[in-house]
């Protein structure tokens, strides 16, 4: 099944004067934008493209590479924002939104904040949210004591700084380990 926000290898059903349909399955087909269309794509080709949703909420191919994908944390610039929410810098020629009701701090254009990217149950679409401890857990583990992790530092605390653990846990390093300062999304 096709999901947003998500990567995909899908193959060139036609050829039409805006760009090229894909086939997105069960008959769909999703448009990739003649902007983004590989110069060589011909009928029966797979393309690898990322699929989001446009304005008016139909799902949408591109070539183009967005910061993250759902399930990813990462830090995001504010490029606007409104009585609804704010606007993020996604890396696409569509914002990435974090409503209102998700965020935890005052948010500011030009400010980077923490978000976690995650697929609206109501909408389908895609949006972003400061919540990211709902989407952590330390209950079923999935590293070991010496592998090579990747580290996103989420917060400061008494001890030192609470750092998310490959996308998935929460984990802490104490400040006499830390030789520089940190702020969250480093």
């Amino acid at each position: 099944m096709l999901q947003a926000g998500r990567y995909h290898t899908l193959r060139v059903v036609k050829h039409v004067d805006f760009g090229l349909y894909l086939d997105g399955g069960d008959g769909d087909e999703i448009l990739l934008p003649k902007r983004f269309v590989p110069r060589d794509a011909r009928e029966g080709d797979e393309i690898d493209v990322f699929i989001y949703h446009d304005t008016e909420g139909r799902p949408i191919a591109t070539t183009q590479k967005p910061f993250g994908a759902v399930g990813d944390i990462l830090s995001m610039r504010v490029k606007d924002k409104n009585e609804h929410g704010a606007f993020l810098d996604w890396g696409l020629m569509k914002d990435l939104f974090l409503p209102l009701s998700q965020q935890r701090s005052p948010i500011r254009v030009g400010g980077n904040y923490l978000v976690y990217i995650y697929e609206d149950e109501m909408t389908g679409r895609i949006a972003a949210t400061e919540h990211i401890g709902r989407y952590i857990s330390n209950e079923n583990l999935t590293v070991a004591e010496g592998d090579e992790v990747d580290l996103i530092v989420w917060r400061e605390t008494d001890l030192g700084y609470a750092v998310i653990i490959n996308n998935k846990h929460e984990g802490l390093v104490h400040f006499n380990e830390v030789f520089k300062e940190l702020a969250p999304g480093d």
